[in-house]
């Protein structure tokens, strides 16, 4: 009996755990985060900011989980993305390819909400955004990789590693996002990441 009553316990804290990201993730979509309260969350939800205390140590430490697991989600996306092209494409194909993947997921999954609200954050620096700007990223790692198989096949030449090389392409990638938010709605993401990508790539492209 005292067994099922801890099984229970477990289970009803599981789904008020839950419950607070789901209500949090709605609410820093439709405001700013820094306009979200913890009062903001609670009172959505119907639970005490108490027991919001039990699950997590601050509203930041909840957004910054928030972003992390979109994060790794976007990434495990390009991953998939990346694995069902043909081992014979060109790695400026790949790129271009997983360019036009990234803006897809940018602008009609992830959106410019929460673009926008991820970059007052990693401007803040009120919270760890080590998921999105760190260079242990998934995606510079694939990125990394593109370079690779690209320099060893010799269509790109560089005397840049290709772990440096990966690092800019972020940064364009990074850049071109942030103009998007900046300019939302009269911007094209998509033909704008292109572009800067096609950029980069003729400055290593073998000739």
């Amino acid at each position: 009996m005292r067994a099922k009553k801890i099984d229970k316990r477990k289970v009803q804290g599981a789904e008020t755990k839950r419950k607070l990201y789901e209500i949090a993730e709605k609410l820093f979509t439709e405001r700013n985060i820094t306009d979200v309260s913890i009062e903001d969350i609670t009172d959505e939800a119907g639970i005490s900011k108490g027991a919001f205390y039990v699950h997590y140590a601050s509203k930041d430490e909840l957004a910054a989980i928030i972003i992390a697991e979109k994060t790794a989600k976007a990434d495990n996306g390009y991953k998939t993305f990346l694995e069902s092209l043909p081992d014979d494409m060109t790695a400026s194909s790949v790129l271009l390819a997983l360019t036009e993947k990234i803006s897809d997921t940018l602008s009609d999954t992830l959106g410019y909400e929460n673009m926008k609200t991820v970059y007052q954050l990693l401007l803040a620096g009120t919270i760890d955004t080590d998921s999105v700007k760190g260079y242990g990223r998934e995606l510079y790692i694939m990125l990394c990789g593109i370079l690779e198989k690209g320099i060893r096949r010799g269509e790109f030449i560089s005397a840049l590693p290709a772990e440096t090389l990966s690092r800019h392409f972020v940064m364009a990638l990074r850049g071109v996002s942030y103009e998007w938010c900046v300019h939302y709605p009269d911007f094209d993401l998509k033909e704008q990441f292109l572009a800067h990508i096609r950029l980069l790539i003729s400055g290593i492209q073998a000739r």
